[in-house]
């Protein structure tokens, strides 16, 4: 008879729930902004996932206020906002796969960000790994030609990259969120959910409001709104409850190989022999810092 999990292995279990579902979230969002605009994509998908919540609140007679207290669930809030932000508009120029890479190479700078505000020591292999997943960046959106840099792609490549810093920064918050703020899992999600939605708002006038009505785009949003915003990151933060920053980045590199997989086996999406290259000196750099 097999013996229970402990309570780090249910953890991984959890949070490799969730980088599933955000794996095949990036697929869906890339065929949903050829009738959605980015801004109005994003805006919609936490504003659903919002009156979800209140809904929720109001249905349990649960304050709203104390998820809205504190200066490390506001600075959670925004960052992890302006992060969706940048990725959502910077995939309408981009490819799925790629956006995945660029994404979760966000783990070579929570290790930055753990040694400067948490104080753990980066090592000399730590900064080689920094250097070894930069370099797969740059092969990765440039295919090593540097002409491409002022091309679309190239732009939105590197406003989901500036998402992915901010992530990284992000995911400081996340922790503390979820393990010195005396919330639930499920509270941690809410707040994030209601201070997220406030620090998008402001991006909204910049929409083009866009939005064609279809089987695609609907199920997208519902898809991104109930299951990647509420469900995947419930089981984040209850994941984050006992695992380290960078061990959790760790296990959602997986959401790069279901990206791709999915991307290539519905949207027919390859990289180039450099850009896989690159992929592989991204996942060597996450190691190395790992």
């Amino acid at each position: 008879m097999p013996s229970p999990l402990n309570e780090k292995q249910k953890a991984i279990a959890s949070l490799f729930i969730s980088t599933l579902i955000w794996g095949i979230s990036f697929p869906m969002i890339k065929v949903a902004l050829y009738d959605v605009d980015p801004l109005l994509f994003v805006c919609v998908r936490f504003i659903l996932a919002s009156l979800l919540v209140i809904a929720y609140l109001l249905f349990t007679r649960r304050p709203v206020r104390r998820l809205l207290r504190g200066r490390v669930l506001w600075i959670l809030g925004i960052t992890n906002g302006v992060g969706f932000a940048m990725e959502t508009y910077g995939m309408s120029f981009t490819t799925a796969s790629k956006a995945s890479l660029l994404v979760n190479v966000n783990v070579v700078f929570m290790a930055i960000f753990s040694s400067l505000l948490l104080g753990e020591r980066l090592n000399t292999r730590g900064k080689l790994g920094i250097l070894v997943g930069l370099l797969g960046v740059f092969l990765t959106t440039t295919g090593g030609d540097l002409s491409v840099l002022s091309s679309g792609s190239a732009i939105g490549d590197a406003i989901i990259f500036a998402g992915g810093i901010i992530w990284a920064y992000s995911m400081i918050y996340n922790k503390k969120a979820a393990t010195q703020e005396g919330l639930t899992p499920m509270e941690v999600t809410e707040s994030m959910i209601l201070t997220s939605t406030v620090a998008l708002l402001p991006f909204l006038p910049f929409s083009s409001f866009k939005f064609e009505l279809n089987p695609l785009s609907i199920s997208a949003m519902v898809y991104v709104a109930l299951l990647c915003t509420i469900v995947a990151f419930f089981l984040f933060y209850k994941a984050l409850q006992k695992l380290t920053v960078v061990n959790s980045g760790m296990v959602m590199l997986f959401e790069i190989v279901i990206a791709i997989g999915v991307s290539f086996l519905f949207l027919g999406e390859t990289l180039l022999p450099v850009g896989v290259f690159g992929g592989v000196l991204i996942a060597i750099g996450i190691l190395l810092v790992s």
